[in-house]
């Protein structure tokens, strides 16, 4: 791993943050892959009150660089779910965590033996993506349209250098199911966890969103108390059970909105939007205790559901 020295940061209002970081596909985005001028106004207006704003995604760096064009203020991004960490203003890598080569392979030979019917996708440490001819998940269009990817007949046999993830996809099986199918197998440095897409992914032991996420602090000497994080996937419940507050979206699962301390209207309904509006306006922020839900409200008072 890679790190970079540590900084400074100016302190933001005492109501607010130090950090706030957010996750991408259903939570910063619309279903149409956009981000609404609303929330990119939300966004840029955060960073100027001080407060250190990243991206936490399961999407590689160049699929999640265009955010950053799109919302002014974004400072780091943490990618391909805590493998990579960028200093998004710099376009630097400040941290990277890739699996060895022995345990690259032997994770990827045991998916392939427990699970018959298993496709592979691969992240190399050097950009490369390499997929197997039979993978074939679904994935966000802007993510297909940017990705260069390479099919191949075996993704094992075309490891040739330092691997950060493995997609692992199974027709007609659940992501949790391949996690729970594969978990106690995995080899020792490696581990198994949800991608944020319909697929399991295998990493390094220890990477995750809030990993990535705490070396951002690091730079700055920041506490995880210090951190709100918005999330909607699987991907997201180590981050939102790690951070000081951690804000699901209304559209996440229930099991994603039961590790957060808040819930925010739905991506579709600027959600991150309308918390980041109410935190700038010094209202429900910190959260008090037991948690708090921050709720829009329809034209005619009522919740919005």
């Amino acid at each position: 791993m890679t790190t970079a020295p540590l900084g400074t940061s100016a302190r933001p209002p005492a109501e607010l943050p130090r950090v706030a970081a957010f996750d991408i596909d259903g939570t910063l985005l619309t279903r149409h892959g956009t981000i609404t001028e609303r929330t990119a106004a939300a966004l840029g207006a955060l960073a100027e009150a001080g407060v250190i704003t990243a991206l936490a995604t399961g999407r590689p760096w160049p699929q999640a660089a265009w955010v950053l064009r799109r919302a002014a203020g974004l400072s780091y991004a943490v990618c391909l779910n805590g493998a990579v960490v960028m200093d998004a203003g710099a376009g630097e890598q400040i941290a990277d965590r890739s699996m060895t080569h022995f345990e690259a392979i032997e994770a990827a030979e045991i998916a392939r033996k427990l699970l018959p019917d298993v496709s592979l996708g691969l992240d190399m440490a050097d950009g490369r993506h390499l997929w197997e001819h039979r993978f074939a998940p679904q994935m966000p269009a802007d993510l297909i349209a940017d990705l260069s990817e390479s099919r191949v007949a075996d993704a094992i046999a075309g490891v040739d250098g330092p691997v950060l993830t493995w997609l692992v996809h199974v027709p007609g099986m659940s992501t949790l199911d391949i996690v729970d199918e594969l978990s106690s197998h995995m080899p020792l440095g490696t581990e198994i966890r949800p991608s944020g897409l319909d697929m399991a992914e295998i990493a390094a032991a220890g990477v995750s969103k809030s990993a990535g996420l705490e070396i951002v602090c690091q730079r700055y000497g920041i506490a995880a108390s210090d951190v709100v994080a918005f999330g909607d996937g699987l991907n997201d419940v180590d981050m939102l059970r790690w951070a000081g507050h951690g804000v699901a979206m209304s559209n996440a699962a229930q099991m994603v909105q039961d590790a957060a301390d808040s819930i925010a209207p739905s991506n579709e309904d600027d959600g991150v939007a309308v918390v980041v509006e109410a935190m700038l306006a010094g209202e429900s922020w910190p959260p008090v205790p037991g948690g708090s839900t921050f709720a829009a409200t329809s034209p005619d008072g009522g919740p919005d559901g």
